[in-house]
């Protein structure tokens, strides 16, 4: 019979089945490197993708910045050319009477009768 032996120093007597171990434990390894590699891949893709299409969010959004200051200053310029249309746009005539309000009147809100 064998004497009894702690799991620590158990040993394997068979080098074919140390080998085949061996074997699978480094098919396990490099199965596990190339998953990494895609799961860093895709991620990288992701990032990438996420990154050029802020990218071009931030261009459109000068370019249309930039579009409306063109605008706003061919207009600025249009007045300046023409003054009398630029009076007839900037001020609006009328006739006002100030009416003084009583301590009881309640007060209203933009819907309610003046």
């Amino acid at each position: 019979m064998n004497p009894h032996v702690s799991s620590g120093q158990v040993q394997t007597r068979h080098p074919i089945a140390q080998s085949l171990a061996l074997a699978v434990l480094g098919v396990a390894l490099v199965v596990a490197m190339v998953m990494g590699a895609i799961v860093i891949a895709v991620l990288a893709g992701v990032f990438l993708v996420g990154y050029v299409l802020s990218l071009a969010y931030a261009w459109w959004r000068l370019f249309r910045i930039r579009r409306r200051a063109a605008f706003v200053d061919a207009a600025f310029a249009s007045q300046a050319a023409a003054p009398e249309l630029s009076a007839k746009s900037e001020f609006i005539e009328g006739e006002y009477e100030v009416v003084e309000a009583t301590a009881d009147t309640a007060r209203r809100g933009s819907g309610g009768p003046a």
